[in-house]
């Protein structure tokens, strides 16, 4: 096996929470000896049509059942990744993705796994579970990838001083951010914080200073 992972993706195309969650993923399999190629990140309607129609209406087998132009897929909203095991003999090697898997869904990463799906198991696929297994509900609330990913980040507004990034506990300041800097939102807490990412630290800050 070799012992580094290899990401293939934009990062700057999937949403904060995830990319987030696959760094935790990485840092956690690497601890037990694996390493992972992240294989699909993005994909545009283009590109996900062009998938939809392998086995269909061009040659290969079928890879997908979701439609690029009604956003059906996970992938078109930012909120899924595929991966491949970094060797050779062990590329989709169902045993070793379902270690993956057990570490992706353990609390400490919180991901969803397609392998858990009735149909099409996806053992290779992993998304913010969220939203559901379908992207009904993401369609259903913003409309299209786009209008969503406007709510990906926010600008820090209102304060005189900056605003504080801080810990989950709440107890120690990891920095401060100054007014109309933009921080990465991974998602509103119910007490009045938004779990932000900015500059490389992670941490919370309060939801009301934030545009």
């Amino acid at each position: 096996m070799i012992k580094h992972n290899d990401i293939r993706i934009d990062r700057k195309k999937i949403h904060p929470c995830l990319s987030y969650k696959i760094d935790l993923l990485l840092k956690k399999c690497n601890k037990q000896g694996i390493y992972i190629i992240i294989t699909e990140g993005f994909r545009t309607v283009e590109y996900q049509d062009k998938l939809y129609a392998q086995g269909r209406t061009t040659q290969g087998k079928i890879v997908t059942n979701a439609k690029g132009k009604d956003y059906q897929s996970q992938h078109q909203w930012g909120i899924a990744f595929d991966i491949a095991i970094n060797d050779t003999k062990l590329l989709y090697d169902v045993a070793t993705l379902k270690k993956v898997a057990n570490i992706a869904k353990s609390k400490g990463v919180g991901l969803a796994w397609g392998g858990d799906w009735v149909s099409p198991v996806d053992m290779p696929h992993f998304y913010l579970g969220k939203w559901g297994d379908t992207t009904s509900k993401l369609k259903a609330k913003y409309g299209t990838p786009d209008k969503f990913r406007l709510y990906w980040t926010r600008t820090v507004r209102g304060t005189n001083r900056g605003l504080n990034i801080w810990n989950k506990s709440h107890t120690k300041v990891l920095l401060k951010v100054a007014n109309n800097n933009i921080v990465n939102v991974m998602y509103d807490t119910k007490h009045g914080f938004t779990k932000v990412e900015y500059l490389g630290f992670v941490g919370y800050m309060k939801t009301k200073y934030l545009r």
